[in-house]
């Protein structure tokens, strides 16, 4: 399976408000494996460049599995960086646009929910603008550096 994660990040080495995202793509036997080599590569590159120095605290955005190299294109996430009364907030949609009954592409959540699947109208396109900073919730990152 092809895995693909969308992890996010504040830059600590930046003064003003900032958000940096970065997709990570790698094939793996489960969603737990690629989440381990995700974590892997990160640690590793963290070692060996400067690209992550401001990063410590990396968050998971959505992971997406896949059985294959799509024949058509999928989006895999939608994301959109709003203010907050404490910074910046993201609000994020994995498979948009895909339908539930669709067999070549998952999406999952961690967190302290019995049924990691995420739907992708957990969070409609028309509601965006309806939403109330307190209803919105943080996560934990998923690698602390």
């Amino acid at each position: 399976m092809l895995y693909i994660g969308s992890f996010s990040y504040n830059d600590d080495s930046d003064s003003k408000d900032n958000y940096c995202l970065m997709p990570c793509v790698v094939e793996a036997e489960s969603a737990d494996d690629a989440m381990e080599k995700f974590a892997a590569h990160f640690q590793q590159v963290r070692r060996s460049s400067d690209l992550l120095d401001g990063a410590h605290e990396i968050y998971l955005d959505s992971l997406c599995e896949l059985e294959g190299a799509p024949e058509e294109p999928v989006i895999c996430q939608w994301q959109k960086i709003v203010p907050a009364m404490n910074g910046l907030c993201s609000i994020t949609s994995a498979l948009p646009v895909t339908d539930e009954d669709d067999d070549l592409a998952n999406a999952y959540a961690w967190g302290d929910e019995e049924d990691d699947h995420v739907h992708d109208d957990e969070v409609g396109f028309d509601d965006l603008d309806g939403i109330d900073e307190d209803d919105l919730v943080s996560q934990e990152p998923f690698l602390l550096f």
